[in-house]
């Protein structure tokens, strides 16, 4: 059954993926597209497994 109510993203979510689209942007800007989004998702992924 579906929760009507959602429950809000947890604070460490939050960080993660603050932190993956501010390294995504930085690396954006000074190497390009798949570089960018290369180090977005290891980012998010990277920190995903140390604070689990």
């Amino acid at each position: 059954m579906v929760d009507p109510q959602p429950q809000p993203l947890p604070q460490r979510w939050a960080i993660i993926l603050l932190a993956g689209i501010v390294a995504g942007a930085l690396v954006l800007a000074l190497a390009g597209v798949l570089p960018g989004l290369s180090a977005a998702g290891a980012t998010v992924i990277a920190l995903h497994q140390i604070m689990a």
